[in-house]
């Protein structure tokens, strides 16, 4: 297209009239347009809307000229980009000689608080697989003697402590946290690269959404869960995706890492498709029988007869502003021959 319109620019221009009306009205339309995709030098703005509802999903119907792409990833490469491995604490030992059975419905994210230089993810399991996290065991508290979560995050890696289909003890004692969601912990220790962190424990929590079918409105900060029994129940935790505290703006912007992630796995953006061909049905020959019309007659509406009975201070007037007739026709319904009414009388209004 770009060549036809180098040699238009080659004819002078009465050559060029003449050589445009001999041509086809579709072609000169195909010509305007490639010159005009030829001088176009902006490009496209992307943006993100990875946060956004999406109106297709992977079953989307080719009708309505949309169908899923193929993702842009597998689960098992999001899994080994999250670069997951394994460190249970021993079975029967320290925290796991309690087993609760947990099928997870929520996903908790959490960030450790502890500065301290080298607590990175595998101090933290190091730390687990020792039962040196000690908790003070409680009715209406811990329920075991230990903390404990399902993984561990820094910039370079993820530990898994626990399986995932057990309890950990993380968010809320005996309360729904610690039944039925599982736990990330965000390392935050000096010389750990926050951004790096933030961004693998996304990939994680998007591949454990897809394994686990959690919706992305259940994955939660700790601060969700309410501890019973607590001064201030609501913990500010992880205290750098919250706003003053609570869920806000940066939990937003998690939320929409989060889903980026899990829309590389699960569909990528909408492929436009024409929608099959119709062919338009004949519709079967009708044929009209003229209808007898039946005359009926007009209903007629009886005429309204109201009373009213006299009470103290009626007059004839204020009977007829109240009714909206005048004097002279309460006088005529009621046979009065002046205006003065008793009390108790019983009026026909009109």
């Amino acid at each position: 297209m770009c060549g036809i319109a180098n040699r238009m620019g080659n004819v002078n221009d009465l050559g060029i009239m003449r050589w445009v009306a001999r041509l086809p009205i579709s072609f000169i339309f195909i010509g305007v347009w490639a010159l005009t995709a030829c001088s176009s030098s902006t490009p496209s703005q992307h943006i993100d809307r990875s946060s956004a509802r999406s109106d297709y999903g992977a079953t989307a119907s080719t009708g309505n000229g949309f169908v899923a792409s193929t993702p842009i990833k597998s689960p098992a490469s999001l899994y080994r980009e999250a670069n997951v491995k394994k460190s249970y604490i021993p079975n029967g030992r320290h925290a796991r000689k309690y087993k609760r059975r947990l099928d997870p419905k929520y996903i908790t994210i959490h960030s450790t608080q502890n500065f301290s230089s080298g607590a990175d993810a595998w101090r933290h399991a190091k730390a687990l697989n020792a039962g040196k996290l000690r908790a003070y065991k409680r009715k209406g508290g811990n329920r075991i003697g230990y903390l404990t979560w399902h993984f561990t995050v820094d910039q370079s890696v993820v530990v898994q402590h626990l399986p995932t289909n057990e309890q950990g003890e993380h968010a809320d004692f005996d309360g729904p946290g610690n039944n039925t969601s599982l736990a990330i912990e965000m390392c935050e220790h000096r010389g750990n690269s926050r951004s790096a962190t933030i961004e693998r424990t996304a990939k994680l929590t998007a591949w454990l959404m897809y394994q686990h079918k959690i919706p992305l409105r259940k994955v939660v900060p700790h601060y969700h869960w309410k501890r019973k029994g607590l001064s201030k129940p609501h913990k500010n935790c992880p205290h750098y995706l919250l706003d003053n505290g609570r869920p806000g703006a940066k939990w937003q912007w998690f939320l929409a890492k989060v889903n980026k992630h899990y829309k590389s796995i699960t569909s990528g953006a909408p492929t436009i498709v024409s929608p099959p061909t119709q062919v338009a049905a004949v519709p079967p020959a009708v044929t009209y029988a003229p209808r007898k019309v039946v005359s009926r007659p007009i209903a007629t509406s009886k005429p309204l007869v109201r009373y009213h009975t006299v009470s103290r201070g009626d007059t004839l007037y204020s009977l007829s502003r109240l009714y909206n007739v005048s004097v002279s026709m309460i006088q005529q319904a009621n046979g009065l021959g002046g205006t003065v009414i008793s009390t108790g009388k019983r009026l026909r209004i009109p």
